[in-house]
């Protein structure tokens, strides 16, 4: 049921606040619904027990021989994953699928006879089941040429480098189908907007200097702060700078919350299953990003065989089973505009959980806002105050029998149109730190 009640106070204009506030673009409004993505982080260094690849393994030892694309996809899918994105060149250079720029690649591997390619069976996976698909290409890679951030050693050498990169890049957009979002960490000096914007110009790209990006959250431990508004200041050209974001920023770049399933390690080791996050750790995640309406970027990690290990597999069945448990069902829900939102309830019901969705389609508008609560006396109790809103709030609160809710907008910077506001009951356990101040007696 949708009931729009009379405004309780004036809209008003912020200082500074432009008419026209910065909008997502369709994909990244597609972006933010996909809320949890799933990284996949594979290449010689599964070998070595190293972060980072230090060239030691022989190529013909490097045998992905029980790489299983539709698994991982299932696996991601399971996580209730929207996308997924590949690591199809980490910094040590060699490339999971077949490019024609090195010899430092799938083609120099006994698995398959060289034929094999890891980003190709991925994106046809993820194409048949139903998520989309991403790569990140490291701009600090094959450490035969550059260092950080695709920096070489002179003018000519990186002119050679760059000739590599862009190469490499045309061959991932232009062979594999549409991508959803490209990563590209360390501070990329290679240019290539040019390239974007002719092949993929919708693609999201992470820390890229065009419009359609997103921004580092600032940490790996898959936590995002409350506020994180989803702009931020930002001159063209900039890379994207982490952090909470600003009201009044002038680009919409939301965050993404990267955190490994082996904390704080993002490739399989030998042992590496007693490092899986618990459960419970996993939840309070969810919580601290998605529940902060920042999306959660959850990597995983196939052995030395390419196979993800069953230890990962179940893990993220866990994982996204209790989400579902938690907020498939709501009690009611509602939607509308208005600087006040009624959501009544069929009858008198125990309440723990809100969710706020703003539709951000037009910007992000609430600056501040009050959740009441009417009880079995018919009186109201303020349950919640906040100030964003914007893709996605989940508000934990002490379990309170109630006869409805309502949500009143009080500060804003045009008109409020709340896509959901719905109340649950989960009664299940909730992360001490997923509670959010709140001063009721205010």
């Amino acid at each position: 049921m949708k009931i729009i009640l009379p405004s309780l106070l004036t809209i008003i204009a912020l200082s500074g606040v432009r008419a026209e506030l910065p909008r997502p673009t369709p994909a990244q409004a597609e972006w933010l619904d996909a809320g949890i993505g799933v990284f996949v982080h594979w290449a010689p260094n599964v070998y070595q027990g190293t972060e980072g690849d230090n060239l030691s393994t022989p190529r013909d030892q490097i045998n992905p021989d029980h790489f299983n694309a539709s698994a991982i996809v299932q696996a991601a899918k399971s996580a209730q994953a929207g996308y997924l994105i590949f690591v199809a060149k980490h910094i040590g250079g060699y490339c999971a699928w077949q490019t024609a720029t090195t010899d430092y690649a799938l083609k120099t591997s006994p698995w398959l006879s060289g034929k094999g390619d890891m980003v190709g069976d991925l994106a046809a996976a993820c194409r048949a089941q139903g998520l989309h698909f991403g790569v990140y290409l490291s701009p600090r890679s094959d450490v035969h040429h550059v260092d950080v951030g695709g920096h070489a050693s002179s003018p000519d050498a990186q002119a050679e480098y760059n000739r590599i990169y862009r190469q490499q890049l045309t061959e991932i957009l232009t062979g594999y189908g549409p991508m959803f979002e490209m990563w590209f960490d360390g501070g990329n000096i290679v240019p290539v907007n040019d390239l974007i914007d002719q092949l993929a110009p919708a693609i999201i790209t992470f820390q890229g200097r065009r419009p359609n990006s997103t921004r580092w959250v600032g940490t790996e431990h898959g936590f995002a702060p409350y506020p994180c508004w989803n702009t931020i200041h930002c001159r063209a050209g900039d890379s994207p700078k982490e952090g909470a974001g600003s009201p009044d920023g002038n680009v919409w770049c939301p965050a993404e919350c990267d955190v490994s399933i082996l904390r704080p390690a993002w490739f399989w080791r030998s042992g590496s299953d007693h490092r899986i996050l618990s459960l419970d750790a996993l939840v309070e995640i969810y919580y601290q990003s998605v529940g902060h309406g920042v999306n959660l970027l959850l990597n995983i990690t196939p052995d030395g065989h390419g196979q993800l290990p069953p230890a990962q597999i179940s893990r993220l069945k866990e994982f996204g089973d209790e989400i579902n448990a938690r907020f498939t069902h709501s009690l009611a829900s509602t939607n509308g505009t208005g600087a006040a939102l009624e959501l009544p309830l069929a009858s008198a019901q125990k309440v723990d959980h809100l969710q706020l969705r703003e539709d951000i389609r037009s910007g992000e508008r609430i600056r501040e806002f009050a959740v009441e609560g009417r009880g079995l006396d018919g009186k109201w109790k303020l349950l919640f105050k906040g100030t964003q809103i914007g893709a996605r709030q989940l508000i934990p609160l002490p379990a309170i029998i109630l006869t409805g809710l309502r949500l009143q907008v009080e500060k804003a910077v045009g008109p409020s149109v709340i896509r959901d506001f719905s109340a649950y009951y989960v009664n299940r356990p909730v992360p001490p730190s997923a509670y959010r101040p709140c001063d009721a007696n205010k």
